[in-house]
This record gives structure tokens, C-alpha cells and sequence, in this order.
């Protein structure tokens, strides 16, 4: 595997190499933290830390670097020192970014390639930087990162890979339609949780959540950013707070200072600063009170070629957690939470239909406990938990093996 990340940090990768490390031999060329070796074994994964970044304006150079011709020289001479330690059969490459070298040199050595999307990651690249403000910025993502180059890139890389994976059903029938590739060299890896993660809820930090206990709580956690949707989640509380005058909305994940701002003026913009507070990031331990305790968690994201096309790992923690879930209308999450009838859905970038679900959920509060708890068993019992996406990842290889030899 290569990934232009750290691990085990990255939840999808570490998933995959866990299992897929049952049956097969599994190396991961990733990127390297100061504090950490550059070699290690965990839960039978060796990992090769080969690549280092200064700092995030080194890391952000390189991207740049790669973004004009896809080619990141740090990982491409890396390859070449990761294979001839490990000499191994297939090149397994997390994302675009990285696909063009890791299919040039799969080539040349005549190993099977696999291309694992996460996302729909052109499209991604309309939304991350809408909120940014520093004009250097704003100029570098539209020359380096708008969304023709990308796109031309993923028809490419995607039709020389052998194998794709899509992280989840509708990327699969979106990249089969835009792209006409072969629908038998493509299979979908969910982001699913195991079902142990229940346990995490067993035994939580509630410290945060506690200074709550007063009020009806309406939480996020995960990244902030303008597809997650958190505006349409703050401009629906001023109509919240009438029918629930003890409402508050946390918001709690890692987010830059435009994204803060914009946040905040919002906030400011409804005279709503003591209903909705931002948190910085929190433990795990934290995240798992959060997410057990709130009132009802949410995943707003808006509707766009993006968001219809993936799906957050938060939706089944919550979902594992039992309780109340509210999700906007994108295609994988209505599939999931609506198609069930194990939460809410409301219409995606639609304050109002928001806080009228939000009142919902609050004016028939045991019925919707009630299918939280089905969710989780849905969960536990069917076929949307890690132990059942891992079957078909280790099918997957086991079959691409039997090619092989």
C-alpha cells in the first residue's frame, strides 16, 4: 500500500491493511511524523515511514509540485527503495494524487495495480477551499487544483488501473457511467466500523458533554468545512430555539481559521452565541461521550457531486453508539438511514426542514431512541459492520491472486 499520509493514523487504510495483513504479506509506504521510527510492524502490518515533510508549507509544495504533471519525485524515488525491500506482487495506491507514479512503476515491473478511492476527489476540490481567504491561496488551488485537470487525471488513471476500489455503492455507479469502464473491475470497500467499536461507548470520557447536562444537545463531530454542511446546522437554530429555548449545537472537529470565521460570523449574523459553540478536536475517549451522550448527532452535508458519492466512517460509529441521528438527504447516507428506518432525513442545505426534523426528533424523543437502538442493531447484525466489508476485500485479493499464479 502507499498513502500520502500517516499510519495507522488514516482510519481506511489501517482497516484494510489490518485485514487484508490475515492472509497476505502487507507493507505500507506512508509519510513519517519526527516522533515516530521509520520501520515498524503493527498488528502484522511493516510499515515503512520513508517519507518526511518539514513542515505543512513543505507539504503543501509538494503538492503543488505534484499537481502539474502528477508526479510526486519524494514518493517516486521512495517506491523504488520500498520495492526492493519487499518485492511485492501488487501496488495497492490510496487516492489520486499518488496513482500516476504507482501505475508507471506497476507497469514496468509487470505487478497488478489496485487504485482505492476514497472519494470523488475532483469534485472535492470544488468544495474544500470555497472559504478560504488569503488571495495566494485562492489563486494557487484555482491554477493547480480546479477540477478539469483532476478530472482528466481520474478518467486516465482510472481506466489503466487493473482493479478500483470505491469507497462506497453510488461512487461505483458514478465512476462506471462517467468513466464506461468494465463493472467487473470494480468493487466497493465501505467505510464501515467493527462491532466491537461498540464497546468504545462502554467506557468514555463525558467531561465535555457533562457541562451540558442542562441543555439539548445537537452534535458534530468530524472535519469542518463548507460540504459538511455545519452552515445549514447554525442557520437553523434561531427557529430551534423557540420550540427548544434549551438548544445547543457543538461543534466539535479540527478546522483553519477561514473555516473558524466563517463559522463564527454566521453564528454572530443569527445572535445565536449562546446557542452553538465550536470545539477544537478532542481524545478519542471524549469523541465517544460526545457521541453517546448528545441529545441527537447530526451529519448535514450538503448536496453535491462530492458528498453524493461518498460516505463518513462517523455515520456507523454513531450508528454503533445508539443514538438519535439526523443526516441530510445525500444519496449514501438517505440510503442508509432513511431506505432503514433507523434515524431522520432531512433535505440537504435546507435550514428550515432542519429545525422542523430537529423538533421532530425532540417532540417524539423515545420513538426516535427507539431507532437508534435498531440502527445499532442493524448494525451489529447485518451486513454494514467491518467483519462483512472485510470479507469482500480478502475475496478481492484472494481472486486477484489465483490471476497471478
Amino acid at each position: 500500500m502507499i498513502v500520502d499520509s500517516y499510519y495507522p493514523k488514516d482510519i481506511r487504510v489501517r482497516k484494510e491493511a489490518e485485514s487484508l495483513a490475515k492472509d497476505f504479506d502487507v507493507f505500507v509506504l506512508c509519510v513519517k511524523n519526527s516522533n515516530e521510527p521509520i520501520y515498524e510492524t503493527i498488528n502484522n502490518v511493516k510499515v515503512f515511514r520513508l517519507v518526511e515533510y518539514k513542515s505543512f508549507n513543505h507539504k503543501a509544495f509538494y503538492d503543488i509540485i505534484t499537481s502539474i504533471n502528477f508526479i510526486h519525485p519524494i514518493f517516486k524515488k521512495k517506491l523504488s527503495e520500498f520495492y526492493s525491500k519487499t518485492n511485492v506482487d501488487v501496488l495497492h495506491v490510496h487516492d489520486l494524487p499518488l496513482a500516476k507514479i504507482v501505475y508507471q512503476f506497476s507497469k514496468k515491473r509487470g505487478l497488478k495495480s489496485v487504485l482505492d478511492l476514497h472519494e470523488n476527489y475532483p469534485e472535492a476540490l470544488k468544495t474544500w477551499f470555497i472559504w478560504r481567504k488569503n488571495k495566494l491561496v485562492r489563486l494557487k488551488n484555482k491554477v493547480f487544483f480546479n477540477f478539469m485537470h483532476w478530472h482528466k487525471y481520474e478518467k486516465k488513471m482510472i481506466n489503466k488501473f487493473d482493479y478500483i476500489i470505491a469507497v462506497v455503492e453510488e461512487m461505483k455507479e458514478r465512476i462506471i457511467n462517467k468513466h464506461k469502464i468494465d463493472p467487473q473491475k470494480i468493487i466497493v470497500v465501505t467505510n464501515s466500523e467493527k462491532k466491537d467499536f461498540s464497546n468504545n461507548f462502554l467506557k468514555t470520557d463525558d467531561n465535555i458533554i457533562n457541562n451540558y447536562s442542562d441543555s439539548f444537545t445537537i452534535s458534530y463531530v468530524g472535519g469542518f468545512g463548507p460540504h459538511r454542511g455545519l452552515q445549514t446546522a447554525i442557520e437553523a437554530i434561531p427557529k430551534i430555539q423557540k420550540t427548544i429555548p434549551n438548544v445547543k449545537l457543538l461543534l466539535v472537529g479540527p478546522a483553519n481559521n477561514d473555516v473558524k470565521n466563517h463559522l463564527k460570523h454566521l453564528i454572530l449574523k443569527n445572535d445565536i452565541e449562546n446557542y452553538v459553540e465550536l470545539i477544537p478536536s478532542q481524545t478519542f475517549e471524549s469523541v465517544a461521550g460526545i457521541m453517546k451522550s448528545s441529545n441527537i448527532n447530526i451529519i448535514p452535508h450538503i448536496s453535491n457531486e462530492h458528498t453524493e458519492s461518498t460516505i463518513p466512517h462517523k455515520l456507523f460509529q454513531i450508528l454503533l453508539s445508539g443514538s438519535p441521528i439526523l443526516v441530510s438527504d445525500c444519496a449514501p447516507l438517505k440510503r442508509i438511514i432513511g431506505d432503514n428506518d433507523i434515524g431522520l432525513v432531512f433535505k440537504a442545505g435546507d435550514s428550515t426542514d432542519f429545525a422542523n426534523k430537529i423538533i421532530q426528533i425532540y417532540s417524539n424523543y423515545s420513538l426516535f431512541c427507539n431507532k437508534a437502538e435498531k440502527g445499532k442493531q442493524f448494525i451489529l447484525n447485518g451486513d454494514l459492520n467491518w467483519e462483512e466489508t472485510e470479507k469482500i476485500l480478502l475475496n478481492f485479493y484472494q481472486n486477484i491472486y489465483l490471476k497471478i499464479y
